[in-house]
């Protein structure tokens, strides 16, 4: 089996194992009688921990293969299920959390180094696409099979979902193992035979990588805050949660199209301006929700959202790869994400004051409004 198949099989597995772990601690807090306040710190706990790790990871993935950080991920991921399904203490809960937290950036950081050391730079684009599609994909069946597990009622949901989401770790876990040896060891050049220590703040002033890495926070950010907000945003106007969770669908089905077909629409358009014109149809069908839409419209903007939102991640990540020296690609990459972890953290706090403050409207206005800011100032890497 080819290592690019098995990073496809590999994103499946661990982004459906992923998204159904989130919610299910949820769950799992819900049976616990735990106060809302819990529900922030478990996810603290899986976002914030990767902003301290991410940096050292890049850099180690950089001077060394990426297979270890990659197995080592999809190891805590199983370890974090399993230990959930038996924990039954707050602290046990945050401990599995911060594990899954771990595992999640140590895999992803070397899947995407991986990605980018064992392509062509002309593929990049299409490479990139395919790994986001996998994730895409995982994204979706994860929750559906969650939600086919809630329709049969059993004894409790979390136990037998957290044993499911632990045998997908699993499987994501075999898929690596076998992976070969890449041709040759990233991050030592040839001239020097010895690895270089790039600086955060080198990669960033590489043309193109800071640009990349705030297009890629924003999108993430707008993707999330769709997720979350529109939910409030049909109570308000009186449409129903099965309505809303089809709209869900809508929109993430819509972004697996998206990815299926950015290689090609690199190819003819370029991928600047396939990013920036993604951007731009974001901005102004996230910023439609505002308006007191019809259902059936809702779910067209939504698409149209879907659509460009799902450009963004794989267009930044080739984008990243590109632009970073090749020996610098690992720690390009866990900037990236750490960006992405940041955004996580710290816009969902200034969008909850606004929705407070000014209702959940105002809040795919302001994101509209950040992706075209975001359109606008982006430049033509060198």
């Amino acid at each position: 089996m080819g290592w690019f198949v098995r990073i496809l099989i590999h994103g499946v597995l661990f982004h459906g194992a992923v998204a159904t772990l989130r919610p299910v601690i949820s769950y799992r807090a819900l049976e616990m009688g735990l106060a809302p306040g819990w529900l922030g710190v478990f996810s603290a706990a899986i976002s914030i921990v990767p902003l301290v790790v991410a940096l050292p990871i890049g850099r180690w993935v950089d001077l060394h293969d990426e297979r270890p950080a990659y197995l080592l991920g999809s190891l805590f991921l199983v370890g974090s299920a399993f230990g959930l399904t038996f924990a039954y203490d707050p602290w046990a809960i945050v401990a599995c959390s911060v594990g899954a937290g771990i595992g999640m950036i140590l895999a992803m950081v070397a899947a995407q180094a991986m990605v980018a050391n064992r392509s062509p730079r002309a593929r990049f684009d299409t490479r990139f696409g395919m790994f986001a599609l996998a994730g895409s994909a995982g994204q979706l069946l994860g929750p559906l099979l969650l939600s086919a597990l809630a329709a049969g009622e059993p004894d409790s949901l979390t136990v037998p979902a957290f044993l499911g989401t632990g045998v997908a770790a699993t499987c994501s876990l075999a898929a690596l193992i076998g992976m070969p040896a890449p041709a040759s060891r990233p991050g030592r050049p040839a001239r020097e035979g010895a690895p270089v220590r790039h600086r955060a703040l080198d990669v960033l002033r590489a043309p193109g990588v800071t640009p990349a890495i705030v297009a890629s926070l924003i999108v993430l950010a707008a993707i999330d805050m769709t997720i979350v907000y529109l939910p409030a945003l049909g109570e308000e106007r009186g449409i129903g949660a099965a309505a809303v969770s089809l709209l869900l669908a809508v929109r993430a089905a819509a972004s697996v199209v998206s990815r299926a077909f950015l290689g090609a629409a690199v190819g003819r358009w370029g991928r600047h301006l396939v990013l920036v014109v993604s951007l731009v149809i974001s901005a102004v069908s996230v910023a439609a929700l505002t308006v007191p839409l019809p259902v059936w419209a809702l779910a067209v903007a939504l698409a149209v959202a879907g659509l460009g939102l799902g450009i963004g991640q794989p267009l930044t990540m080739a984008w990243v790869a590109d632009a970073a020296a090749p020996d610098a690609r690992g720690t390009a990459m866990a900037l990236r994400m750490s960006g992405n972890h940041l955004g996580q953290t710290v816009l969902p706090l200034l969008a909850g004051a606004l929705a407070g403050g000014i209702g959940v409207a105002a809040v795919f206005a302001a994101f509209g409004v950040g992706l075209g800011a975001v359109a606008a100032t982006l430049r033509r890497p060198r």
